[in-house]
């Protein structure tokens, strides 16, 4: 923008806006200039003059990289400009039609922001909610079937499996939950878990398995509403 064709009003209106922005994200002019790559006093005599209207040139760039130091989106700051008076009315209503566009922009990406975060955290909590169910049905499972596995593992490494076990099967519970073709769900369940078992359980200890899978199915039919949902 230079002086020869906006008289010294509007510079001190966009002057006035930019120090405004600045104060508002509560930035010092020293870190506005770390921001932009200025270093020097006479960085900090640039923007002095910047937001007293003082300069005969002000470069779009400029402004662009103010705003993004401030964290402001064009869109708004432009705006809010127009309606300052820094324009005349044609140029106002040119700025208006062009920020409405960039502002109906900018909200779609604050909504998918918004969007993707709100689903990242139902899937946390989901995969928590999933993990704390688990925990709670090993903690019962584990003693029962302690004493049916072999007695020479001293290191009970061979539990290992049977939590996986447990995990397929409540993976198993939810699926078959979620697509249950009747309002009781028990057999679909069952069904399911006979899946699960001849997919690999089969190679442990048959007793295990056995109390495993019943201590599971009991809890899990516990939380299984009527209709199929879970």
């Amino acid at each position: 923008m230079a002086k020869s064709d906006l008289n010294c009003e509007p510079l001190r209106r966009l002057g006035t806006q930019l120090r405004t922005v600045r104060k508002a994200a509560g930035l010092t002019q020293a870190q506005v200039c770390l921001a932009l790559g200025m270093k020097g006093i006479s960085s900090r005599s640039y923007l002095h003059r910047l937001e007293k209207g003082d300069l005969n040139n002000v470069a779009f760039m400029t402004i662009m990289r103010y705003l993004q130091a401030c964290k402001m989106p064009a869109g708004r700051f432009m705006l809010e400009l127009a309606q300052s008076g820094a324009f005349s009315e044609a140029e106002a209503e040119d700025v208006r039609g062009f920020t409405s566009q960039k502002l109906r922009g900018e909200t779609s990406n604050e909504a998918r922001r918004a969007r993707g975060k709100l689903l990242y955290e139902k899937r946390w909590l989901r995969k928590a909610h999933d993990a704390d169910i688990v925990a709670k049905l090993w903690r019962e499972v584990m003693p029962a079937i302690l004493p049916l596995l072999p007695p020479d593992d001293p290191t009970r490494r061979l539990l290992a499996p049977y939590l996986e076990g447990v995990r397929a099967l409540y993976r198993a519970w939810k699926l078959a939950v979620r697509g249950a073709v009747n309002k009781d769900p028990t057999l679909d369940v069952q069904m399911a878990f006979d899946r699960i078992e001849k997919a690999g359980l089969r190679v442990l200890v048959p007793a295990a398995v056995r109390k495993t899978r019943e201590i599971v199915f009991a809890r899990l039919m516990e939380m299984t509403p009527l209709g199929g949902n879970s």
